[in-house]
């Protein structure tokens, strides 16, 4: 499990960790199974409040990316490649409707946001 944190984003603490232990997950990088360091030790690793890595297992958990059993600690859900699919294109969609959203408070038409991710993608 690899995390950084950048002090000059403007995305909160919590879910820089989020998205990077999500992605990690989504891209087969951490196994299933894998047992997760307690939230204390990684506030610590990461020198940030505990404040934020708790909030970011809280929504891993929420959005089944991670199970926590008491005793047992935390660990990767066991997730199958249909799973792993449907929770990659569901946190797309959902980072491609806060970035429409944003674009189109610009004043951006649709096709202006489309040729901007077109760009995007072929960058």
């Amino acid at each position: 499990m690899d995390i950084v944190i950048s002090p000059s984003s403007d995305k909160p603490i919590y879910l820089q960790i989020y998205e990077q232990i999500a992605g990690q997950v989504l891209r087969s990088e951490i196994a299933p199974g894998t047992k997760l360091p307690p939230i204390r030790t990684v506030a610590l690793d990461l020198r940030v409040s505990v404040i934020p890595v708790k909030q970011a297992w809280e929504q891993l958990e929420r959005e089944g990316f991670i199970t926590t059993a008491a005793g047992r600690g935390t660990s990767v859900a066991q997730l199958d490649d249909g799973e792993i699919n449907v929770m990659r294109n569901n946190a797309a969609e959902r980072m491609l409707i806060r970035d429409v959203e944003a674009c189109r408070a610009l004043g951006l038409s649709y096709p202006e946001i489309a040729a901007i991710v077109r760009k995007a993608y072929t960058e």
